[in-house]
């Protein structure tokens, strides 16, 4: 089945306290290639504190993407000193779609979800491994990457 359109809206939101947060937009329009070739797109940040970690740091990422096969999708987010955390990969099943699908790091598993995935759930990796001292300022990037053959898209 050919992928239709893939339509990437990222937000980093970075909490104080759950006082106050800071909302971080793109929203993009390019091709996410299949079979393994992987796609960075940028989000800069600024005007943030120096330093991010447990008291300040990133809470939660959402995005929206339009996919005919949700499991060939991997899905992560990079800081910028380069920390990794994966948000998602290979679930859904032959399922499409991603809604206001947004990934913390508490709650119920992203892979015990089902597509359309709508809603908030944990991601598979540890998304407060991000919040390790470094600046938040600078380029984050959403790294996906269409695992398999058949359908590419756009995002």
């Amino acid at each position: 089945m050919p992928l239709r359109k893939l339509l990437y809206t990222l937000t980093l939101l970075l909490t104080v306290n759950l006082l106050t947060a800071q909302t971080f937009t793109s929203n993009l329009n390019d091709t996410i290639p299949d079979n393994n070739t992987v796609v960075a797109f940028d989000i800069q940040v600024s005007g943030l504190p120096a330093v991010i970690d447990t008291n300040f740091g990133l809470e939660t990422v959402c995005l929206n993407m339009y996919h005919t096969y949700c499991s060939d999708m991997e899905v992560q987010i990079k800081s910028p000193d380069g920390t990794v955390v994966t948000l998602f990969s290979g679930i859904g099943g032959g399922d499409d779609n991603f809604f206001n699908t947004c990934l913390e790091g508490v709650g119920t598993p992203i892979g015990q979800g089902s597509a359309p995935f709508t809603g908030t759930f944990k991601s598979q990796g540890t998304l407060g491994n991000i919040n390790n001292g470094q600046n938040p300022n600078g380029t984050w990037q959403l790294l996906c990457r269409d695992m398999a053959a058949i359908d590419i898209g756009t995002n």
